[in-house]
């Protein structure tokens, strides 16, 4: 039985590594991610899911979907550890809570709240949860702490299932463009879970430049860009040697926040493989606090926002 502390178990040790920060100086979104699907192994083990039962049985757990909320950085040389717990368990899904904290202060880094279902990895669908399963989740579920609630983004919502061509009729910009890799893929033979997180953050620095804020000015400016809440939907299956594209755009301006929803796309067939939004700041590489959006810099992010109307006929 997975031990219990304080009504969590324990689901990752570790510590920030140099390469996994970015230009920004702290851990790069893609990591927190990474470390979420290291603690739902044990989440998995915890309710009998444990690697050799799923090598047999071809039952697993996958995500639907993640809501992240970052609440301070991380550094290079940080040790970090992570709890976990059950919030809910439902007939094929459940909701899990994975606090990351920085384990020389004891201080909330980040929390994340993932929808997870149990998938039949030969049917490539979702079935029931087991009535043993569903016993041992009983001592694992707990309340979500009130600091891991959504603030700025809604959790259990999802945007539009658009296609590639209607995303550029709207004139979503094109933030990535490649391909996905054997490396990038799990155990269970679908793109994992930090790769696709990691292409929205690939492609952050187009997205700036697509709404008017030239990066290297930014730079010279020491102004950087942080997420601080995102949520982020899995829609269809991503496989090794499929073709992504990204189109993304401007939901919302304020006065230093803006709201962006990302919308990643096969591109051989067009489908939608899996959507984000999120919210994020202008920061301040001096200081590392949120800098107001000038007036000027308001209006020209303003005339790049976008909604989900039906695109005009051409």
């Amino acid at each position: 039985m997975t031990a219990l502390r304080d009504g969590y178990f324990d689901s990752y040790r570790g510590m920030v590594n140099t390469w996994e920060c970015d230009d920004n100086g702290h851990m790069n979104v893609q990591f927190y991610t990474a470390r979420a699907s290291d603690g739902a192994f044990y989440l998995r083990q915890a309710l009998g899911l444990t690697p050799s039962v799923i090598r047999g049985a071809r039952h697993t757990m996958i995500a639907l979907e993640e809501h992240y909320r970052f609440h301070r950085e991380l550094h290079a040389g940080d040790m970090m550890a992570m709890r976990s717990r059950l919030i809910d368990m439902r007939e094929r899904t459940l909701v899990v809570y994975h606090e990351l904290l920085n384990a020389g202060t004891s201080e909330t880094a980040a929390t994340m709240v993932a929808v997870s279902a149990h998938f039949d990895l030969e049917s490539r669908k979702l079935i029931p949860w087991s009535a043993d399963a569903r016993e041992k989740a009983k001592a694992l579920i707990g309340p979500l702490p009130d600091h891991a609630e959504g603030r700025s983004v809604k959790r259990e919502t999802r945007l539009a299932d658009i296609t590639l061509e209607e995303a550029a009729a709207r004139g979503f910009i094109e933030i990535y463009r490649g391909t996905v890799g054997p490396q990038h893929c799990d155990d269970f033979g679908h793109m994992a879970t930090q790769f696709y997180i990691s292409r929205y953050s690939d492609g952050s620095g187009h997205l700036w430049s697509g709404v008017g804020m030239d990066r290297q000015t930014m730079f010279a400016r020491r102004r950087g860009s942080v997420v601080l809440e995102q949520r982020l939907n899995y829609v269809r299956e991503v496989l090794s040697g499929d073709i992504l594209i990204v189109r993304s755009a401007l939901i919302e301006v304020a006065p230093k926040t803006v709201r962006f929803m990302h919308f990643m796309f096969n591109g051989e067939t067009g489908l939608l493989a899996a959507t984000s939004e999120a919210v994020a700041i202008q920061l301040d590489l001096d200081t590392r606090r949120a800098a107001s959006f000038s007036d000027e810099e308001r209006q020209r992010l303003s005339a790049h926002v976008r909604d989900l109307a039906p695109a005009a006929a051409q």
